[in-house]
């Protein structure tokens, strides 16, 4: 019997001759209604001549529909409208037929073309609904016992659940029921199975039911709501999943399939971002854009939006190959319609920058490269303002010279009143992007938010590590607070912030409100049935943190965009008068590795940063190769300290400070190297050192190129 429905609810001409057999019992049922059941001979005869050409009609308006292309087990809300379209065109085009055609009457009675039309309709949906119906308690029937499963949410998706469990056996779920604190929904019955409580009676449900796994099916259901929910559901020992929002699953699949463990990101119950594509298409599709950083975690989740947005080619930059590998590969498993390309390259060094950017012409530049590791950065300060700085500058000098027309800058809130190297060196890249703003065409802004959720190095994924292995998981202070959002969200954001850019202009992301670390070592520690095994352990703050991070400065007004979760900087902190030669000093200082002037540079250039030299985590610390050379230099030093140079390096000074070529003092190699200074004083030309400061040494250098 299934196999005989199958075949014909599967086979064209069975389809056919079914509809065909509705019309003709429509009309005829209608005709014998018309004359009360007693047809007279002549009628019947003509009805005769008439109904193969009315067969014909009904037949030919359902195939122009596409009626007959889809199968009726799975026959929807849409093919019922199709047929019911095609059923009021053929029923009018009838009743023209007889109304207009003298004689016409005599074979179908005005009221039969009607009639029989209604009834036709009627009895083809019928037959529709009755395979649906058939194939859906088939499955029901048949579907193998699984796991006993309670959905939390009798909506849409709760609803979307339980069918897709039913009609999907090899899932290996059986819906015992739903819970639901709406009122409303109590003693409903979903899809044939009734709300059975509320989030309350979780516990209890699971053991009357022998309920194996609770899916929490509400996509809408924010961070608090779910953070009340999930201990009922810890309390009944059973598994649980949750369904993520509605923006997540649009993304991949839909359904059973996109059931997943509990995040944490799910507990922080960031709303769903909402971009205006229109904005966004303006400057990214058919444009060629470059992301550095490609192959860090925003970085390459920027690549992953950006990828769908239509650019001409996505370029994706990094010094990381493995990184870089991944990335790429990952693109051409998403099989996107992007073309892409990537590129091996570090920020630091400006030749390379400079035939990256004559090769492909960006127009559009997302800089993400940086070293972001505060404790880490404190004991390597120069590498810090190599990479964090430089780097900056670098991109950002190639960006002018070759005419990009939007440089958007990934900051971060340790900007903000920094008091470690790593959040000094991200304001002094702030201040060096504003100091472009209004003398060229290039648009460049910053976008400046907090920590990112499972980013490489951040807390999340280093408290899942201490926690595979036993404990204890370290936390450096019992209130210290940090912003979270997560990486999807901050991508989107900032892409968002880059169509609002005017130039010059600082950008900061809503973060809501600020996380205690010790309360998400805990939440995670709940999340992998830890709590219990493992132990917190207070370890003090480390080099460079502080206890809370800020966002903005208190000089710094906030002013509202288009975008609820974006907001504009307002009377930004003016930039000194010897902005740019204390920078060539910075980068000097980084060059010739002097840690306490690159300290001493970065709180001359940014105030409310007091340099401390951190205690080593060893008890001697050897340097190999006080002075070095690379490439084409020449290592030596005079009183001023060691002199370092290479193809692209720096080149250290003596006591009376660093020139560009002349007589007197040494000479910078390479066109992305960084003049160092001595006791004197940084200058940039003249004889013998002592000389005026040049403002943005490199523009010069790519003039010569040119």
């Amino acid at each position: 019997m299934t196999r005989a429905r199958r075949v014909l609810a599967s086979t064209t001409w069975m389809k056919v001759v079914i509809d065909l057999v509705a019309v003709f019992l429509g009309f005829i049922v209608s005709l014998a209604v018309r004359f009360e059941f007693a047809i007279p001979e002549g009628n019947l005869r003509n009805f005769w001549v008439a109904v193969p050409g009315v067969m014909a009609l009904f037949l030919l308006t359902n195939a122009a529909f596409k009626l007959y292309a889809g199968r009726w087990k799975y026959a929807s809300f849409d093919e019922l409208l199709n047929l019911s379209s095609a059923a009021v065109i053929s029923t009018s085009l009838l009743f023209l037929a007889v109304a207009l055609v003298p004689g016409a009457r005599s074979y179908v009675p005005l009221s039969v073309a009607v009639m029989g039309g209604v009834l036709s309709l009627f009895v083809m949906a019928f037959v529709r609904l009755q395979f649906r119906l058939l194939g859906e308690m088939s499955l029901r029937r048949s579907r193998a016992e699984g796991r006993n499963a309670l959905i939390v949410g009798a909506g849409e998706a709760g609803e979307m659940i339980a069918r897709d469990m039913l009609r999907h056996p090899e899932y290996g779920y059986s819906p015992v029921g739903f819970v639901d604190d709406d009122p409303a929904k109590r003693k409903l019955i979903v899809q044939g199975f009734p709300v059975l409580g509320t989030s309350v009676d979780i516990p209890r449900l699971v053991r009357r039911h022998e309920v194996d796994e609770v899916i929490i099916a509400i996509p809408s259901l924010s961070g608090e709501r779910l953070r009340a929910i999930l201990p009922y559901c810890e309390e009944s020992g059973a598994q649980v999943k949750i369904l993520p929002g509605i923006f997540r699953a649009m993304a991949g699949e839909v359904g059973v399939a996109a059931v997943r463990e509990i995040r944490l990101e799910d507990l922080l119950g960031r709303e769903p971002v909402e971009t205006d594509l229109a904005s966004i298409s303006a400057y990214i599709t058919d444009k060629t854009v470059l992301v550095t950083g490609a192959g860090g975690s925003i970085g390459s989740e920027l690549c992953r939006q950006l990828a769908g947005l239509g650019p001409r080619l996505l370029l994706l930059l990094d010094n990381d190959e493995t990184a870089l590998f991944d990335m790429e590969h990952e693109l051409m498993r998403l099989r996107s319609h992007c073309p892409f390309h990537a590129v091996v390259a570090d920020v630091r060094d400006f030749d390379r920058l400079l035939s990256v950017f004559r090769r492909y012409r960006p127009q559009v530049v997302f800089h993400s490269a940086a070293l972001k590791h505060v404790p880490m950065m404190e004991y390597h300060p120069s590498e810090a303002v190599k990479n964090n700085v430089l780097g900056t500058r670098n991109l950002a000098e190639a960006s002018i010279y070759f005419g990009v027309e939007r440089f958007i800058l990934i900051s971060t809130d340790k900007a903000v009143h920094p008091v470690n190297v790593m959040g000094a060196t991200k304001r002094v890249a702030e201040m060096l992007i504003k100091s472009y703003s209004g003398i060229i065409r290039t648009l460049f802004t910053a976008v400046r938010f907090g920590n990112v959720l499972g980013s490489r190095g951040s807390v999340v994924p280093t408290f899942m590590r201490q926690i595979g292995e036993g404990g204890p998981v370290l936390v450096t202070h019992p209130e210290i607070t940090r912003y979270f959002m997560t990486v999807e969200e901050a991508a989107q954001l900032v892409i968002q912030a880059g169509a609002f850019t005017k130039g010059g202009d600082t950008f900061i992301l809503d973060m809501g409100e600020p996380v205690r670390i010790i309360d998400l070592a805990r939440e995670l520690l709940r999340l992998m049935g830890r709590e219990k095994e493992v132990e917190i352990k207070v370890t003090g703050l480390r080099p460079g943190e502080k206890l809370h991070e800020e966002l903005s400065f208190p000089v710094e007004e906030l002013m509202r965009t288009p975008h609820p979760k974006i907001d504009k900087v307002w009377h930004e902190k003016e930039l000194r008068v010897d902005f740019v030669e204390l920078l060539d000093r910075l980068i000097g200082a980084a060059a010739r590795d002097d840690e306490d002037g690159v300290r001493e540079l970065l709180a001359a250039l940014v105030p409310t940063y007091e340099p401390a030299v951190p205690a080593r985590p060893f008890m001697e610390t050897v340097r190999v190769g006080e002075a070095s050379a690379g490439p084409g230099g020449v290592a030596g030093g005079g009183p001023g300290g060691a002199a370092r140079s290479g193809v692209a390096g720096a080149v250290g000074s003596g006591a009376g400070g660093a020139v560009r070529p002349g007589a007197g003092g040494a000479v910078r190699s390479g066109v992305a190297g960084a003049v160092g200074s001595g006791a004197a004083g940084a200058a940039r030309s003249g004889a013998g050192g002592g000389g005026e400061a040049e403002p943005k040494p490199h523009l010069r250098a790519v003039e010569d190129q040119k």
